[in-house]
């Protein structure tokens, strides 16, 4: 239940980018309308849609703290369409084979028993990113199956949709009218404002009931603690993905340093003594950084294979 607002300071607004939160807010009882007018503006479909269906409306247990998991809206329209809505916020490596993946896990998952290929029916995937994944300056793009030479669709069964939220204008005078609605959406997610928030909501009476289950949701204790946990779990994830990749640095350094130190030794005994018997060169090649070193200095005082072999 969530807790209404009281009188006195606000409370610091949750970040509708985070998918916990961006989930909760289009699953609010008595806020379906915001899911319909959000699908409008990214389908642009040629007749309204008259329902949505969340598929999954409730958190699972686990889910908030799995940092390799991220939440998503599965919705069935009253036409029978499916379609997977998620807000990513970081890259993440592999996001365009996901995409694929994730579109084909829905797709796919209609064929049980007993249902015919022509009984299938089209599965969208939208994306909402906090970040640049394509080449184009648009915000918006669409994603279907069509021959190159022609642009000619094989199937209408597959469609991808990504909103780029860093690319929305910040001019909304600026953008088609095909886009403009969707842009003002762009604009609600992307600000850290509450006055463009707001300002959205005074000529958009959808986004101003946006803007109040937002607040709604801020004031609410127990969304509080799902998004901490959830900002918590992606910090983790992101310190965790720092370090490896620091330790993989740092080990690339001394590894590609140690090779060059074998390559020296290897290249001073085969000068000092005119060849590298194989014992000691695979003695070499295991050979640790001080041992390397001990060796280099070696080879300058040792008067034999046998006796620098000593000093290893």
């Amino acid at each position: 239940m969530l807790c209404a607002l009281g009188v006195g300071a606000m409370p610091k607004l949750l970040d509708p980018t985070l998918d916990v939160v961006f989930k909760l807010l289009f699953t609010q009882p008595g806020r379906e309308d915001l899911l319909t007018a959000l699908l409008t503006a990214v389908l642009q479909p040629p007749s309204p849609i008259s329902a949505v269906d969340v598929l999954n409306p409730e958190l699972e247990k686990g889910t908030i703290g799995d940092r390799g998991v991220l939440l998503d809206l599965r919705v069935r329209l009253r036409s029978g369409e499916q379609v997977n809505v998620e807000m990513q916020a970081d890259r993440r490596a592999g996001m365009r084979k996901r995409v694929l993946y994730h579109w084909a896990r829905l797709y796919g998952a209609q064929l049980v028993r007993g249902t015919k290929y022509a009984e299938l029916t089209r599965c969208v995937s939208v994306f909402f990113l906090g970040y640049g994944e394509l080449p184009c300056e648009r915000f918006h793009s669409t994603f279907r199956v069509t021959e190159v030479h022609d642009h000619a669709a094989l199937e209408d069964g597959l469609e991808l949709q990504m909103v780029e939220l860093p690319k929305v204008p910040r001019t909304l005078d600026a953008v088609g009218w095909q886009d403009g609605q969707l842009a003002r959406w762009g604009r609600f997610f992307a600000t850290s404002e509450q006055s463009e928030r707001e300002e959205l909501g005074m000529s958009d009476p959808v986004l101003a009931k946006a803007n109040e289950t937002l607040e709604r949701l801020s004031a609410d204790p127990e969304a509080q603690r799902l998004a901490q946990e959830r900002e918590e779990a992606f910090l983790l994830y992101q310190f965790e993905l720092n370090t490896a990749r620091k330790e993989g640095e740092a080990k690339g350094r001394v590894e590609g340093r140690d090779q060059g130190q074998r390559a020296m030794v290897l290249r001073l005994v085969q000068h000092r003594f005119g060849g590298v018997p194989d014992d000691l060169r695979s003695r070499i090649e295991a050979a640790s950084s001080e041992k390397l070193e001990r060796w280099v200095d070696a080879i300058f005082e040792a008067e034999s294979i046998d006796a620098l072999m000593r000093e290893g």
